[in-house]
Formats: C-alpha cells, sequence, structure tokens
C-alpha cells in the first residue's frame, strides 16, 4: 500500500485592501482579476470530441477538507472540434462522454452542474455559476470557441450585486485551489467475478477476492477468501491466504505493506519499493491494511502504481487482466501414519499430558447422505462429546454429512511449544477413517480452520469399506482408529486479528463429506478435494459422517516431553480411581509431591516424609488429576 501522504493545502487570503483593489478593478474594467490555477493541455487526462481544434476547461467547485475546512477543487477536462463549436457544445460532449459530468440550462443560461464519482461529490447550485473564456466573462453557453482557449467556470455568491467572491468557500486567495483531471471512463479499472476464482481459502459464510498486480512483470493473480462474521480486515485476509497457499508471503506493519512474494516452479514474484496502493471495490482504500474491514462480495486489489494509472486522488486503475491463481501443484508430502508406526503423533486417550477435556457439546446434525439427504443423522447425543473419550466404538455423537460439533471449556486452551489439543473419532480400524476439519474461536463469532491436507487420490470414490492411508492426511480429525486423537497446534494459525491462540473457548468439529461429486465434495487446503468413505449411512442405527467422542486439551505437548508410565497409574498410586484418600507408594524421603488439577492448577503439594504419602481427595470435586511424584507422573481419576 502506498505510504499515506498528507497533501497540505495552504491558502494565503487576501487582506481587506486587496480585495476592495479587486472589486475596483472589476468595476472599471468588467474583467475578474484571474488567480486560479490554469489547466495545461498536457495534464489533461480526459479528451471529449474529435477534431484538430482543442479548449482546455476547468469547472471550480466547493468542497471540504478532512479537516473541516472549505477550499475550491477544480474538475479538468480537454475538448476537441473541427469547424466551429460553442460553450454548449462543449458541455454536452463532456457530459455525453463521462456519466458523472452533470448541468442544466434554459434559455442558454446555465443553471447548476456538478461532478459525482463515488468518491468525490462537487455540486454548483441554481444561479451560483460565472464562466469565462481566457479570462474574460462569456456572456452565455451560444458564446463560441476557437482552438487553444481556456474556459473556466467558478462558483460565486449571488447574493453579492458586485460578483466580488469569486469563490464563495474558503480562503480569497485563489492561487492554490485543487485541480482534479478525472480518466476518460472508457478506461475501467480491471477486476474479476466470484465465479471465475479457481482458488479459495479459509472457512465461513461471507466471502471476498484478493488481487495482487505485480508490475515486473506485469501479471495480476486473485484468490478467494472465505471467512466468518459481518466484516474481515484487509490484514486478516492477507493472513488466510499466506496460511493457507505455501506460494504466497508479505511483509507488512504499521498499515502499511512492504512487499508481496509469489514463487512457485515458475514465477518468482516480488513487489519492490515503497509504493503499494491497494483498491477497494475500484475505490482507493485510504485505511491501513490492519485497519480496512471489508464486506461480503469486496474486492481488494493491491499493486504498484507503475502497473496502471492513478490519478491526483490516489485512485489507481489496472487495465491488466485480473486472473484467477492457479491451484497449488498436488503435493506428494507424507505425513505420519497409523498407531504403532514410527513417528506416529496419536494421542492416546489416557495419556498423562491430557489435562482436561470439553465441558459443553452443541450438534448440528447433517443428513446421513447429502446427495439424498431424506433422513439426518440421530445416533447417540450431544453429551458424548463431553468429558473423557474411550475405546468405546459407541460411546459417540454421529454428525451426519457436514454436520457440526461445538464444544467449550471450563478454562480457555492455550497456545503451548507443541501440540495444544487432540480430537477424537471412533474409527474401527486404522484405515477406514471419517475425517472431519476443525476450527477454533476466542470469541464464539469468528471461526479459523486449520489447514487440512489430503493427498488421497481423487479419481475413484473411496467406498462405505474403503481405505484411507493416514500418511496422505494433515490437520483432519479422524485419522487415527478409536481411542486415539488427532493432535492440533495453535501456533499454525497465528496473527489473526479476531483470535487469540492463548484464549480458545471453543472448538468446532465439521463434517467432511467425503464423496469427489464436486456437488457436495469437501476441499483441503490447496483446493483438492477430499476422498474419504462416502456414502456411510447406516439407516438401521442413524450413523453417518464423522463421529464424534471428545476434545482433549494438552497445552502444548510435544511427543518427546512425555514419557508415559508403563500400564496406569497405579503403579504409583491407588485406589485409582479413587473417592476419599489417594495413597503414593515408592517416593523417595524428601521428594516433592504435587497434584494438579486437568487445567494445571496446583491443589495439592507436599514432601516426602516416608516412602508413602497420603493425599486427603475428600474436598476436591471430582474429575481428572495430574500426580507427579519425583520423576513419576500419572494421571488419577477422582469419582
Amino acid at each position: 500500500m502506498r505510504k499515506f501522504m498528507c497533501l497540505l493545502l495552504v491558502f494565503a487570503a487576501f487582506s481587506l485592501s486587496a480585495q476592495n483593489e479587486q472589486v475596483r478593478h472589476y468595476m472599471q474594467t468588467n474583467q475578474p482579476v484571474r488567480g486560479m490555477r490554469t489547466a495545461s493541455a498536457n495534464d489533461v487526462r480526459f479528451w471529449v470530441g474529435t477534431g484538430f481544434n482543442e479548449v482546455v476547461a476547468a469547472f471550480f467547485f466547493c468542497a471540504t477538507d478532512t479537516a473541516g475546512a472549505d477550499y475550491a477543487a477544480g474538475i479538468a477536462y480537454g475538448y476537441r472540434f473541427n469547424g466551429s463549436a460553442t460553450i454548449a457544445d462543449m458541455f454536452n460532449a463532456i457530459a455525453a462522454a463521462d456519466p458523472n459530468f452533470v448541468y442544466s440550462a434554459t434559455g442558454g443560461w446555465l443553471n447548476s452542474i456538478g461532478y459525482n464519482n463515488g468518491t468525490i461529490n462537487y455540486q454548483i447550485p441554481d444561479g451560483s455559476a460565472m464562466y469565462y473564456v481566457n479570462g474574460a466573462y462569456a456572456s452565455g453557453l451560444s458564446d463560441a470557441l476557437s482552438n487553444g482557449d481556456y474556459f473556466e467556470l467558478t462558483q460565486v455568491s449571488p447574493n453579492d450585486p458586485m460578483w466580488s467572491s469569486w469563490v464563495t468557500c474558503g480562503p480569497d486567495s485563489l492561487a492554490n485551489h485543487t485541480l482534479y483531471y478525472p480518466f476518460d471512463p472508457s478506461i475501467t479499472d480491471a477486476s474479476i467475478d466470484e465465479l471465475d476464482v479457481h482458488y479459495w481459502v479459509g472457512n465461513g459464510e461471507n466471502a471476498a477476492i484478493v488481487a495482487v498486480n505485480w508490475c515486473n512483470p506485469s501479471t495480476t493473480k486473485a484468490w478467494g477468501v472465505m471467512y466468518d462474521g459481518d466484516s474481515a480486515l484487509v490484514a486478516d485476509l492477507l493472513q488466510t491466504i499466506a496460511i493457507y497457499d505455501s506460494r504466497f508471503s508479505y511483509t507488512g506493519g504499521s498499515g502499511m505493506i512492504y512487499d508481496i512474494h509469489f514463487d512457485d516452479d515458475n514465477e518468482h514474484l516480488s513487489l519492490q519499493g515503497n509504493w503499494w496502493l491497494y483498491n477497494l471495490n475500484g475505490f482507493m482504500a485510504w485505511l491501513g491494511y490492519d485497519q480496512q474491514k471489508v464486506a461480503n462480495g469486496d474486492v481488494i486489489k493491491f499493486g504498484d502504481e507503475m502497473c496502471g494509472v492513478t490519478d491526483d486522488y490516489w485512485q489507481t486503475y489496472w487495465t491488466d487482466p485480473v486472473l484467477p491463481v492457479a491451484l497449488p501443484a498436488s503435493s506428494t508430502e507424507q505425513f505420519d501414519g497409523v498407531v504403532g508406526s514410527e513417528g506416529c503423533q496419536a494421542i492416546k486417550f489416557d495419556n498423562p499430558a491430557i489435562l482436561g477435556w470439553a465441558t459443553n457439546c452443541t450438534v448440528t446434525r447433517g443428513p446421513l447422505d447429502i446427495a439424498s439427504p431424506t433422513m439426518m443423522a440421530f445416533y447417540g447425543n450431544e453429551s458424548a462429546g463431553v468429558g473423557p473419550s474411550s475405546m468405546s466404538t459407541a460411546d459417540v455423537v454421529s454428525l451426519g454429512d457436514q454436520g457440526v460439533a461445538v464444544v467449550t471449556f471450563d478454562q480457555p486452551i492455550s497456545n503451548g511449544e507443541g501440540y495444544d489439543f487432540a480430537v477424537f473419532e471412533n474409527a474401527l480400524n486404522s484405515t477406514f477413517l471419517e475425517l472431519a476439519f476443525v476450527e477454533v474461536s476466542s470469541d464464539g463469532v469468528h471461526f479459523y480452520r486449520f489447514p487440512s491436507v489430503s493427498n488421497t487420490q481423487t479419481t475413484t470414490q473411496i467406498a462405505n469399506a474403503g481405505s484411507v492411508d493416514a500418511t496422505n492426511l494433515k490437520n483432519l480429525a479422524g485419522k487415527y482408529m478409536v481411542g486415539w486423537g488427532t493432535p492440533f497446534d495453535l501456533a499454525e494459525l497465528a496473527g489473526y486479528s479476531n483470535l487469540d491462540i492463548n484464549n480458545i473457548t471453543h472448538v468446532r468439529i465439521v463434517d467432511v463429506v467425503g464423496t469427489i461429486d464436486p456437488m457436495y465434495a469437501s476441499i483441503d487446503k490447496n483446493g483438492h478435494i477430499i476422498n474419504d468413505p462416502y456414502p456411510t449411512n447406516f439407516t438401521d442405527n442413524g450413523t453417518g459422517g464423522f463421529d464424534f467422542s471428545g476434545v482433549a486439551v494438552m497445552n502444548g505437548w510435544t511427543p518427546s516431553s512425555i514419557h508415559e508410565i508403563p500400564g496406569d497409574a497405579s503403579v504409583i498410586a491407588y485406589p485409582n480411581p479413587c473417592q476419599n484418600t489417594l495413597y503414593v507408594n515408592q517416593v523417595p524421603m524428601g521428594e516433592t509431591v504435587t497434584l494438579c488439577n486437568a487445567f494445571g492448577q496446583l491443589v495439592w503439594s507436599g514432601v516426602a516424609a516416608d516412602t508413602q504419602v497420603r493425599i486427603n481427595m475428600q474436598d476436591l470435586p471430582a474429575g481428572i488429576y495430574i500426580l507427579k511424584a519425583g520423576s513419576q507422573t500419572g494421571k488419577i481419576v477422582k469419582r
């Protein structure tokens, strides 16, 4: 974005004696003392008519700056003709060529005139204009024009019998009045329609388009960005593209964009310099990219001003066609595999690293088969998404195709060094995998989706009893068999203005419709169809789609940071589960023993005076606790 420039308009006021001298001169000669800025034919961008004769016309209006001060601003055109022409001929030619310019006249006299292009709106009311040719007062619209003439119209005060107030707005000095040179409306700002965009990123019910125009070489690429909420910041749109499309990157700060890159095997594009401009729906966006909001259907375009034509108001018209960016090439990357394989990242439901579970769940069911939505999924209830998961395939709530579960927590999830939470499903084995997108929110309104990858082939539909290779999947819940959760790292979503990754209050699970039919297919971060078993419409028991069984909180777990105790926690503590008293054995004397609740809060601490430590659990609420005694760690369940 172009560094914002503050145009300082300085007007020097005439002294009272200078004003009187101007009036006396007008009365003596009937010629105005012209001090206005004169438009040059070389400056004019918008010429109307055809021919060898040229006239420059400037129309001065009252305007108000951002500080509320009045000043005079002019619009300048060029008029070409052959033979003879009148002022009226010129007005008609300008009005015919520029729909922003309108006027009315009666009996050869001008009544009113105005200019409104959506960004600026100048008007002169009835009877408030005087006009001149080469500085001499024009008697009417029928006055003749000649080659090289300079026509000037000004707003005046009809209440002054001497017409001494040449411009009723602003100071009387006329030397610095601003002239605006509009473009020919036939020069249109290149744009793109949503239907023409190939690559959509993000998630949500609203959408906007972001296009970037690189000048060297001259090329323009456009992405579609989906988002939640009534509006989104331009900064968040850019962040979404950067998170989803590894070819795209940008740098910026203090409201300004410094560079935008696009790099793949064929192109290496970069905006160079300090003069980035961006338009919102064809008009200059004056707010910084981290303050400017967009609405559903808006189009944002970034580019160097050298890529197009820029007017006096930093309005840029880019004439290069806006082309949809191509989908990223099919990925060959492989990820971790099934439970038990080397490097598997799955989280077992009883892993001591788990600090707690979701405490509330709301489900919106989808149909058993989205292509034939005659029956909604109905197996299980929302309580199955609350509390610990297990090895049970029955303790789930079935979402159905495109069904949604939203869970909340007693304490927000925060970002740690590794994985922060895990989502559980009830896959019968390591290959029959029903998948779901995972989204998070820190306000319950704006949800942000983890960028998912599915490198599974899309030429043949995986049938109900088909298999999915887990090594082709990333950031899709349901990747592992029952009892094992898919972990997620909040750091992947850092940088959004409406998301506090250290205060996640909501996790949303959205079923992936596994069909490869583009009409209903779900799409990964690269714009590729996700293929998983479809349809899964078990009408006899009402199961279909993702079978959700819980969200576990870890707050920064990495596979190497927690060493699980062989077996269960009864090696060092009993009874487990417990109700009133917990006994901890094999504790070296002088060792510190601590007990924390599911959210990491210390609830008991003591130093071992013997090899057995007794902890009173009677007053503690039911739930999961983490016991540490020396180098040993165990999970305790209080009934």
